[in-house]
């Protein structure tokens, strides 16, 4: 018998989960450690693909994908007027709701004082 298993046979089976945890974790540790020593740092690149992305982004959310959601707004507010369960204040919300996604860019750019 080693000095290791003498010393986890007398202790409950909560002592020797909690030692294996540990010996795992300390390895884990480790091993973090190494990588993080071993590791050359990354070069982060300029803001400009984060602002690609972001014009991206802006120009996926106010073309042709809006358009079609927006149609696609209309057109239920439609059917919904068509088979009476419509209301004025529902066909308002939709057309302000329009209003405010392809007017995005000018009202920030009002409000900014941007061009």
């Amino acid at each position: 018998m080693t000095a290791i298993t003498a010393r986890l046979g007398s202790q409950p089976q909560w002592a020797r989960l909690l030692l294996r945890i540990a010996g795992i974790a300390g390895i884990v540790g480790l091993a973090v450690l190494v990588s993080l020593l071993l590791s050359d740092p990354a070069h982060a690149q300029g803001a400009d693909g984060i602002t690609s992305m972001a014009e991206n982004i802006k120009t996926w959310l106010t073309g042709t994908f809006a358009k079609t959601i927006a149609v696609i707004a209309v057109v239920i507010v439609g059917f919904m007027f068509f088979t009476g369960r419509a209301s004025l204040g529902l066909l308002v919300t939709v057309i302000v709701g329009i209003f405010i996604v392809f007017s995005a860019q000018w009202i920030v750019d009002t409000i900014t004082g941007g061009a």
